[in-house]
């Protein structure tokens, strides 16, 4: 499911326009990734949580070529879901 397909889902079961909850997603993101660059922790209850995560520099290889490269240090995300989530995937 991609982005346009979601909100039009999206806004029909909350009866909004498109406009409304394409602006609504993106600032959505836009708060998350910008507490996540903070270094914060974003907990969303019956979702689960976001949180940085430092890796370290580290070599790594070009699979076409084979050649070997250093991969500069970076954060990333982790996501761990909840456990609401967990059982709703998981409901038969």
């Amino acid at each position: 499911m991609n982005k346009n397909t979601f909100a039009k889902e999206l806004a029909k079961r909350l009866n909004c326009t498109n406009v409304t909850i394409k602006a609504f997603i993106r600032e959505y993101n836009n708060l998350i990734a910008d507490k996540i660059n903070e270094g914060h922790n974003v907990k969303l209850q019956y979702f689960g949580v976001f949180s940085p995560s430092s890796r370290e520099e580290h070599e790594g290889r070009n699979p076409k070529t084979g050649d070997r490269c250093k991969i500069s240090q970076r954060t990333t995300i982790k996501f761990k879901p909840s456990k609401y989530i967990l059982e709703k995937m998981n409901q038969k």
